[in-house]
């Protein structure tokens, strides 16, 4: 099936957050696409939409299995569904699991540079972020395992932050990788909360490793936050999942969730990501190879304007990360 990803939307005339810049302004503000959403969501609103009335909604089995099968068929992660729990937001779930495993002035580890909302979801719930930067080679990031360890060893550090895919870098992290940092955790008692929402946005033939998937020590010390609105352009339907393997985690957060009124659905949460996790593969396909071919564009453009700008290498994510210094 043809998808179009080259017809321009006006989204300014739908009070869209990042569109709301002067004219001629490009807004670099928050990670947002400007394609269509895929159709088979669309055909799924549009059925949900003819039903006429929008209230209250419970979270059904469907919407289980379809995290299910999306992981299992496209990431090769076997999940079983009593591990998932529903919310509203990625960024909820960061929060709202701060104010419960973390007492105030605790401190949360990021590996920077990242998300810079990561700083609000630990700021202002009373704790403190503390970086550990990745090294930087002139070809990419990695981790610097020291300084990662002496974050990690501090005796009033609580959390890890872990960003995989790494946004802004678009840097994808091994098994062997992921295994190390989840063993560094396991000595220090440091609880991982992944944010995977850039997980499915891969370029073509690279896959990204769910951290939970490594071994047994990452699956009982994590938190998994993934939702399908990075991938289908629809985070204002406020529609993610938490994966929490360890029984005794997996009822802390839901009862973080559910104390902060961010684990119900709005009306149509529901539909848009069991169409998006059940019949949004093609377009998913096509639209990675729609962004791989961008970058490349991007690429060749700043290679002959402005060659002393570095683009770093991203193998994920719809963002490039440039070095202007």
């Amino acid at each position: 099936m043809y998808y179009d990803f080259d017809t321009v939307l006006d989204r300014r005339s739908t009070y869209a957050a990042k569109w709301d810049v002067a004219e001629g302004e490009l807004p670099m503000t928050v990670a947002d696409m400007d394609f269509a959403t895929c159709p088979e969501i669309l055909s799924a609103l549009r059925a949900r939409l003819d039903k006429g009335n929008f209230g209250y909604t419970n979270i059904p089995d469907a919407w289980k299995q379809a995290c299910v099968r999306w992981w299992r068929d496209r990431h090769g992660f076997e999940i079983d569904p009593e591990w998932i729990i529903f919310s509203t937001g990625v960024i909820p779930t960061l929060s709202s699991c701060v104010r419960k495993f973390c007492t105030p002035a605790e401190k949360v580890v990021l590996m920077t540079p990242v998300y810079n909302v990561f700083f609000n979801s630990i700021q202002n719930n009373g704790c403190v972020p503390l970086e550990c930067p990745l090294d930087d080679d002139g070809s990419g990031y990695s981790i610097n395992w020291e300084r990662l360890e002496s974050a990690l060893s501090d005796p009033q550090t609580a959390m890890l932050f872990l960003c995989n895919p790494h946004n802004p870098t678009g840097q994808l992290w091994d098994a062997e990788t992921l295994s190390r940092i989840g063993h560094l955790c396991k000595a220090h008692h440091v609880i991982v909360l992944s944010d995977e929402i850039h997980c499915d946005l891969t370029d073509p033939g690279r896959e990204y490793v769910p951290f939970a998937s490594v071994d047994a020590v990452c699956r009982d010390l994590s938190i998994t936050a993934v939702a399908p609105s990075k991938t289908f352009s629809i985070p204002g339907l406020q529609s993610s999942a938490v994966i929490v393997p360890n029984e005794t985690l997996r009822y802390k957060v839901w009862r973080a969730l559910n104390t902060d009124e961010c684990g119900e659905p709005n009306a149509f949460a529901v539909d848009a990501c069991i169409a998006a996790w059940t019949r949004g593969d093609d377009w998913l396909d096509a639209c990675r190879q729609k962004l791989y071919e961008n970058k490349q564009l991007i690429r060749a453009f700043v290679a002959e304007k402005t060659p002393e700008i570095r683009i770093v290498r991203s193998e994920a994510t719809y963002l490039l990360w440039l070095d202007v210094s």
